[in-house]
């Protein structure tokens, strides 16, 4: 079996599943009654939830130019601004797809080598992961009984986690990366015999380069300050959601700080824009706040479907623009 058909059949598995999980959320949900819950949203709340959502994709443009331009390049805010909703529209398709896509996107625009864009797109993973660690501390913290609680009734999930740091896996570990160092010296032998390893190692080094811009950059503050602002917005966007749905409207922040999180360990899932276990973590999580699951589940939908609908209008959009935008450079090169 080659990669492509391999990649082929695990997308389809976790679409699978993912439409498998929504479908037993929901199943139990007649259309009509599904008309009438979704008639009586107060829709301000949800397009001021996209406002949020529109401005945190601006402030990660802003931080991403931030991480670039030490590389001694300046794309424009506007194609990296296009290539941000890209990331987001692709991401729906192909789960990680996207930061391949909007660094393409900068390398064919804005001439920025792929290598140096790709190692800038490890350091945001890494900041994001930093400051959701964080969020789940201060979760952890404040609602720690609450989290003894879903476990206690998600055996399941315990026994996985109980699981995961017995001795045994982290022999397999160690094992599996010595294996791993291995096989790299054995290909680097075999590469620089056939003078490969000459085009890797420039590639190695544009990656780390861009790896390493966080230390370049003249702005600490500013680049911190968009860190932290755009998990704000992300859960400003999640939070005022609950408001546009009655049975939710008194939603404690520290309740639905404990959701979004939920929701953002689900998002971790190789599934198509978390469909399914994005709903089911989010509504689980709820009920142990005393929302009842079928008004969790509508609120769920409510959240996910008006998130993902903005992420296809403006990524389509993007998509569009781009092209367009950027045909006067092309004309002007002719020239």
């Amino acid at each position: 079996m080659n990669r492509q058909t391999r990649n082929i059949i695990q997308y389809i598995l976790f679409l699978t599943i993912g439409i498998y999980l929504f479908y037993i959320t929901y199943k139990d949900f007649n259309l009509e009654e599904l008309k009438t819950e979704l008639y009586n949203i107060n829709y301000w709340w949800v397009l001021l939830a996209l406002l949020f959502g529109i401005i945190s994709h601006i402030s990660r443009a802003v931080r991403w130019r931030m991480l670039i331009e030490p590389l001694g390049y300046k794309p424009g805010f506007v194609n990296t601004f296009l290539s941000v909703l890209m990331l987001y529209f692709v991401n729906i398709l192909i789960p990680r797809g996207g930061e391949i896509a909007r660094c393409t996107a900068i390398t064919k625009y804005e001439k920025v080598p792929i290598s140096k864009l790709l190692g800038t797109v490890v350091t945001e993973r890494i900041v994001d992961i930093i400051v959701l660690f964080l969020m789940v501390i201060l979760v952890l913290i404040l609602q720690l009984s609450k989290m003894d609680q879903f476990l206690l009734t998600h055996p399941e999930i315990q026994n996985k986690i109980s699981n995961f740091f017995i001795l045994k896996n982290f022999i397999y570990i160690f094992f599996a990366l010595a294996i791993l160092i291995v096989l790299f010296f054995i290909f680097r032998i075999i590469l620089i015999k056939t003078g490969l390893w000459g085009k890797i190692k420039v590639y190695i080094h544009n990656f780390k380069e861009g790896i390493l811009t966080i230390r370049k950059l003249e702005k600490k503050g500013w680049f911190i300050f968009h860190s932290l602002f755009i998990y704000f917005l992300y859960f400003s966007m999640f939070y005022v959601v609950f408001f546009s749905y009655k049975p939710t409207s008194h939603i404690t922040i520290v309740a639905s700080l404990s959701a979004f999180i939920a929701g953002g360990l689900a998002m971790l899932a190789p599934v198509q824009a978390g469909i399914g276990a994005w709903h089911f973590m989010v509504f689980e999580t709820l009920y142990l706040f005393g929302i009842d699951k079928h008004d969790g589940k509508i609120f769920a939908l409510i959240s996910h479907t008006s998130t993902n609908l903005l992420i296809l209008f403006a990524g389509l959009l993007a998509f569009i623009l781009l092209p367009v935008l950027n045909s006067s450079k092309k004309v002007s090169r002719k020239d």
